[in-house]
Order: structure tokens, then sequence, then C-alpha cells
């Protein structure tokens, strides 16, 4: 078995369907790292220092657990629970949206236009959940695309999470594995980067620029 077939076989014990694995295959192609990201970077700094392999995976690890990185398809999937019904979305959007809330799935640092990777997962979590008998969940999903249009014109699109979280919760895979999957995508692009950054080493310290308060007088502890 493939590393995709083997890792759903792990889970569930029996071997896999092959267009399940295939799925989940490219969500592990398109979760690679792509460039210089936060959990990347991680990984390159720890290399820098020169601690080995296995340390720099850890930092990436660590780096890719925060929310604002690698959590987006867990709190998609929570989201998607709480509207429940298509016909719910809009109402449940525009609820969020007018208490400032922010929309996960949407969005991302480097992509100003749809994200690429998107597209693929948009048309596996649709078929994956006619297979499954739940089309309901990506009928939610594109009633809460079809709301958030209207933000594309800031650059605001879908991107690769919004729809892995449908992926997963189809496949029946538990919610706190959703960020470890995503890891198991990234560590072929992790090692990639920490080895590229042995061979051409340079100890990464950035310097940070103070703008706080200047020349401020001392006052003892005593009187504070």
């Amino acid at each position: 078995l493939g590393q995709a077939a083997n890792f759903l076989y792990m889970l569930f014990g029996k071997e896999p369907d092959a267009d399940d694995a295939k799925t989940l295959d490219v969500d592990f192609v398109l979760h690679a790292e792509h460039g210089s990201n936060a959990s990347s970077f991680a990984a390159r700094v720890a290399a820098s220092t020169l601690a080995d392999l296995q340390c720099a995976i850890v930092s990436a690890i660590g780096t890719l657990k925060g929310p604002s990185h690698g959590g987006a398809a867990e709190a998609v999937m929570t989201m998607t629970n709480e509207i429940g019904k298509p016909e719910n979305a809009a109402a449940y959007i525009e609820d969020r949206l007018a208490r400032k809330e922010r929309i996960m799935g949407f969005g991302h640092r480097v992509y100003k236009a749809e994200d690429p990777r998107a597209r693929h997962l948009r048309e596996r979590a649709h078929d994956l959940g006619i297979r499954r008998g739940h089309p309901e969940w990506f009928e939610i999903l594109q009633e809460v695309e079809k709301v958030m249009s209207r933000y594309q014109n800031r650059g605001i699109y879908v991107n690769v999470d919004f729809y892995a979280g449908a992926i997963y919760q189809l496949l029946g895979i538990p919610e706190d594995l959703y960020v470890p999957i995503f890891a198991m995508g990234r560590v072929p692009g992790w090692v990639l980067q920490a080895v590229e950054q042995y061979k051409n080493n340079e100890l990464l310290r950035p310097l940070t620029w103070y703008t706080g308060p200047m020349d401020v007088p001392f006052v003892p502890m005593d009187k504070r």
C-alpha cells in the first residue's frame, strides 16, 4: 500500500477503497510545503543552529499546531456542523460577519486569487460526499462559498483547508487527527528545506527593532 492507503488501513483496520485512498493521497500532495511558510521557516531556523533533522521536524510540527497556520480544516468542520443544513448557511455567515468574526477557510497570505489547491479538493469533496451518502456537507460549503464570494474583489477566496475538513470527516477521520494529517503531507518538504539549509548553512537570527519609549527615568521598585 502507498502512504495514504496504509494510513487509512492502520486507522480503520481494513484495506481502504481505492478512490478514498487516492483522495487522501491528493490531499497529502496538496498540503506539501510550498515556500517559506511558518512551519518550513521554523524547520530551517532549527536546522541553521545545526540541530539534528529530527529536531528540525519537531520545530516545524510545533509551529504547524498553531490555529493560524494548521488548524483551519478543523475549524471549518466545526463551522459546518454548527450550520447543519445548506439552507442555514447564509444566515449563519451573515451573523458571524455582523459580529466581525472570522470565517475560517478563506484568505491566504500568498494567494490573492483562488488557492489553486482548493479546486482539486472541491471536486473530490463533492464526489466523496455522494459516495458516502452525505452530499449535504459539500452543499453547505458551497453555500458558504457563495456568500463569501462578495469578498473576492479584496483577494479573499477559499483556501486548501476549506474542503479538506469535509474530506476528513467523510472519510471518518477523527478531528484530533486533522493537524497531524497536515503534518504528514508537509514532512517531505520540511526534510528537503532542512537538508538544503545544512548544505549551505548560515545561522538564521533575524534582528528586531525596538519601537518603545526611550530615555525613561528609572523608578525604584518601592515607588512604582
